[in-house]
C-alpha cells in the first residue's frame, strides 16, 4: 500500500470521527423549552432583544475605548475586524430571538 493511501485513508477517518464529535455536540446542545404562555414569549423575547442590542453597545464602546487607548498598533483594522465580528454576532442572535418558538402552555 502506497503511502499516499494510508495518508488518505487517515484523513478519512479523522474528517469522519471529527463530523460524529461535531454532530453528537450540536444534538447535546439542544435542550428543550418547556411551555411559555403567549404574551410571556413576547415579554421573554423583548428583553432578550433588548440584551442582544445592549450586548451591541457595549461590545462598539469596549472596541473605541480600546483604540483610543492604543491608536499606532493594528488600528483601525483590529478595531474593524472586532466591530464585522460583533455585528455578526448581534445579527444572529437577533435572528435566533425572532425566531425562538417555544411550545404554548
Amino acid at each position: 500500500m502506497s503511502a499516499k493511501a494510508v495518508i488518505f485513508g487517515l484523513v478519512v477517518c479523522i474528517g469522519a470521527l471529527v463530523f460524529a464529535l461535531v454532530e453528537r455536540d450540536l444534538a447535546w446542545s439542544k435542550v428543550p423549552y418547556d411551555c411559555v404562555d403567549p404574551t410571556e414569549r413576547e415579554r421573554v423575547r423583548d428583553l432578550a432583544l433588548a440584551g442582544i442590542d445592549d450586548g451591541l453597545k457595549k461590545a462598539m464602546t469596549h472596541l473605541f475605548d480600546v483604540w483610543q487607548k492604543d491608536p499606532n498598533t493594528d488600528q483601525p483594522k483590529r478595531a474593524q475586524v472586532g466591530t464585522t465580528n460583533a455585528i455578526n454576532a448581534h445579527n444572529r442572535a437577533r435572528r435566533l430571538a425572532l425566531s425562538w418558538d417555544p411550545p404554548p402552555c
